[in-house]
């Protein structure tokens, strides 16, 4: 990448957390361009992460409820920062800060900055609530008229995307990456330390899920799948790598489900990497997902998958080749899925290889290039590498266009 103008400019989310886990690396790709680069976002623990990087944080009263007065604050102090700085570009990330920053831009005045949202998972979707069509539909179709350039990250939403009035134009970029040097292969002896650190035994069929302990996550449903392969007589172990207002809940269905030696509660983890080798399979039973990181991880890790059938997670497990898709709820599905792989190590060695090979596809190294052609179509960079072409889904379910781009 090569400078072309130094400028500011302002990547916003609801939370710091949100720009830790996901975008670091862009926020440095621009600061290498010569850009400075500022965070807004609602403090959590992910300030100090994005602070550490070298960015300066500017704390707003954002909130995750759309109706909260702190939204009305966020955009209060916004449009004086944005007068203030007068940024060349805002990259906006998350729905309400989303919503927030774009009529904050906009009452801001004069020159406007050019803004990307990056939409991750439109709350609007396929089985989506009528009351989230109601409302984020028309809210979204009508702020697209003052975004110059809308990426979406699966293929759902980009469908919905194309047809937007944009103000510039709507882009496809697979998810945020995932660095694959990360997930290099442990086996034999340093698999087997992993396992004994987890207190995993040689014959136990160690299922992964990470993810944050919540309502949409759904671990309800993999929690009560782990204690039906129990009753079948079968050495099944449930990781929760994660937090979340549910822990609670979800230790207490545990024990009525008598799985509570069964479910292990990790907490919050950073050596997500080392946990994936040491796991069999990786799981997420979502109700809603935009393009799930856990899963990306999965597959650099090589591991079979097991995911819901909802958008997002369709595009990155194609069902016989390196996972299967159940539907949200249907327990029996899942352990009969899960119990598949169980009872298959070599399935579990053959899906686990076609995960790698579609983790290809979504090479961090190769979004940050996809990314950066983002930024050069608005004028702000040059790019010394041409954006890859992105499989057209030509009437196909999302995991066959993968499945078509992938070499045997």
């Amino acid at each position: 990448m090569m400078q072309t103008r130094k400028g500011k400019v302002a990547y916003i989310a609801t939370v710091y957390t949100h720009l830790a886990a996901f975008h670091l690396p862009f926020m440095s790709d621009l600061r290498a361009a010569g850009f400075t680069v500022h965070a807004y976002a609602a403090p959590d623990h992910g300030r100090g992460e994005v602070d550490a990087a070298g960015f300066e944080c500017r704390d707003l009263p954002f909130s995750r409820n759309p109706l909260a007065l702190g939204n009305l604050g966020a955009m209060r102090e916004l449009i004086g920062w944005l007068k203030r700085e007068r940024y060349d570009l805002i990259h906006v990330h998350t729905p309400n800060a989303s919503v927030v920053c774009r009529v904050a831009a906009r009452l801001a005045g004069q020159p406007a900055p050019q803004i990307v949202y990056t939409a991750h998972g439109f709350h609007f979707y396929s089985g989506a609530p009528w009351r989230n069509w109601l409302l984020y539909y028309p809210l979204e179709r009508f702020l697209s008229r003052w975004t110059d350039v809308l990426v979406t990250i699966n293929r759902e939403d980009e469908r919905r995307a194309v047809a937007f009035p944009v103000r510039g134009r709507s882009v496809y970029v697979p998810g945020v990456g995932v660095d694959r040097s990360l997930h290099a292969a442990w086996e034999g002896d340093e698999r087997e330390r992993l396992r004994r650190d987890l207190g995993l035994a040689p014959d136990e069929f160690a299922v992964l899920c990470i993810a944050e302990l919540n309502r949409n996550k759904n671990q309800g449903q993999l929690i009560s799948a782990i204690a039906e392969l129990r009753r079948r007589g079968l050495p099944a172990v449930l990781l929760l790598a994660g937090v979340g207002r549910e822990e609670a809940r979800y230790r207490q269905l545990a024990a009525e489900s008598n799985a509570a030696q069964a479910v292990r509660f990790l907490g919050y983890r950073r050596d997500v990497p080392q946990l994936l080798q040491a796991a069999d399979a990786l799981a997420l039973l979502s109700r809603r997902e935009g393009l799930p990181k856990a899963l990306l991880e999965g597959l650099a890790a090589g591991r079979p998958l097991v995911a819901t059938a909802v958008r997002g997670s369709r595009d990155l497990v194609v069902p016989g080749r390196n996972g299967y898709l159940v539907a949200v709820g249907d327990v029996a599905a899942a352990a009969d899925a899960l119990e598949q792989l169980q009872q298959d190590a070599a399935r579990r060695r053959r899906m686990g290889e076609y995960s790698r090979k579609l983790a290809g596809l979504y090479d961090l190294e190769q979004i940050r290039r996809d990314v950066a052609a983002v930024y050069a179509g608005l004028g702000l960079m040059e790019r010394t590498e041409v954006c890859r072409e992105q499989p057209s889904l030509g009437g196909a379910e999302e995991g066959e266009v993968y499945d078509q781009a992938i070499p045997e």
